[in-house]
């Protein structure tokens, strides 16, 4: 059986014909847990011309795109909307297919409806919850208060008419967008963890050395707030306390982030270096001291339960999946940057404390290996090839 996945991520198509992911998750190694299952894999996404060099990480060659003409914004998207959804219903007029949409944007909006009119059995995906994306404060749009209605009360028709349902959180997403109970349904997270039983927890170096940060997202949007993080470091830098901060990932504002950097004269304490290999990623997290995710919205997100795989103490804000993963007391809400500062200067003058949460991430990150979700994502697998 052949599989069609229907997804709202971006992916770039380069002066040699390759296609390339926006997101270095998009990448093969993202598919190979698909090609497993299925016989061959044929993506629904938007495709945007590239001329830019984009990292070989970034390929993606072991399945099949099907373009969707891109657009950038909402009005784009409405401007389009009709050839759009003329080229996903194309696409999914082939029989004996199995259908998966991965989260409920655009696309997975259209791609829902679809199925519903032309009694298509899909599956779907839930990585994110619209109510915290079009929050007050996290966009700034006149039409954002109706996107928020809109897009909260799609994803959850489309929650509740799918055929099997799969969370990447284990409570969060489900309390507001339940999955039918006669359907299957269950929760696995996107991570990429190997099991490391041997791996200890670490502990704060010496003062004289700068603490150095670390966050990871794709600058395509704003929503894991990297000004936020900069304005913290400025913040603790002049407080006297010697911070660094690294960010991995790219899109279109790192230009803008940088520059906001560099006019708080913290180019010497602020890092974006871009996408990076996944052993690089592990490089940096082991080499870093604290795991910031101040996002404006999330599922469960992968990054931090990879840092806390070895061993990082993790700050997150109070939206999605993150409360699943970080202690309440290093919780903090959306764009507050006092609390931020003041749970990481915490976490510097309490080694003990330091210690322990770094244990307790390590442990509580076992949960998320490789083999006990690959058990989940399997039976989710096997319903979707039965609907």
């Amino acid at each position: 059986m052949d599989l069609y996945f229907i997804t709202d991520a971006r992916f770039h198509k380069a002066s040699n014909g390759k296609y390339y992911a926006g997101e270095m998750s998009f990448s093969n190694s993202l598919w190979y847990r698909y090609l497993n299952e299925f016989n061959k894999v044929y993506v629904i996404a938007r495709v945007f011309d590239s001329l830019d060099e984009i990292p070989d990480e970034h390929l993606v060659d072991n399945v099949e795109i099907l373009p969707i003409q891109s657009f950038d914004n909402a009005f784009q998207f409405l401007k389009r909307k009709a050839i759009v959804r003329k080229q996903i219903d194309n696409y999914l007029s082939n029989p004996n297919k199995a259908v998966i949409i991965r989260g409920a944007g655009a696309l997975g909006f259209l791609a829902s409806q679809i199925c519903m009119k032309r009694d298509i059995p899909y599956a779907i995906e839930v990585i994110g919850d619209p109510y915290d994306a079009f929050a007050p404060g996290v966009i700034k749009h006149p039409l954002r208060a109706l996107f928020r209605y809109l897009f909260v009360n799609h994803q959850k028709k489309a929650v509740y008419n799918a055929s099997a349902v799969l969370y990447v959180t284990k409570y969060a997403l489900q309390k507001r967008y339940p999955a039918n109970k006669h359907v299957f349904s269950t929760f696995a997270s996107d991570v990429f963890i190997e099991g490391n039983n041997t791996l200890n927890h670490k502990e704060l170096h010496d003062k004289s050395l700068p603490y150095q940060l670390i966050s990871i997202g794709a600058l395509e949007q704003l929503y894991k707030s990297p000004d936020i993080a900069i304005k913290c470091i400025k913040q603790l830098t002049e407080k006297g306390i010697n911070v660094e901060l690294t960010w991995l990932g790219k899109g279109i504002h790192i230009d803008n982030m940088r520059q906001m950097a560099k006019s708080l004269n913290l180019e010497d304490k602020v890092h974006f270096v871009g996408s990076v290999s996944s052993k690089r990623v592990n490089e940096y997290l082991k080499n870093s001291d604290i795991f910031l995710l101040l996002s404006k919205t999330e599922g469960l997100p992968r990054a931090m339960v990879e840092a806390m795989s070895v061993g990082l103490p993790c700050i997150g804000t109070n939206v999605g999946g993150i409360p699943e993963l970080v202690n309440a007391d290093f919780l903090v809400s959306v764009n507050d940057i006092n609390a931020t500062c003041e749970r990481i200067e915490y976490l510097i003058n309490n080694p003990s404390k330091y210690a322990q949460i770094s244990k307790n991430n390590i442990d509580n990150s076992k949960e998320y290996y490789f083999d006990n979700l690959e058990k989940k994502r399997k039976a989710f697998f096997d319903a979707v090839k039965k609907i």
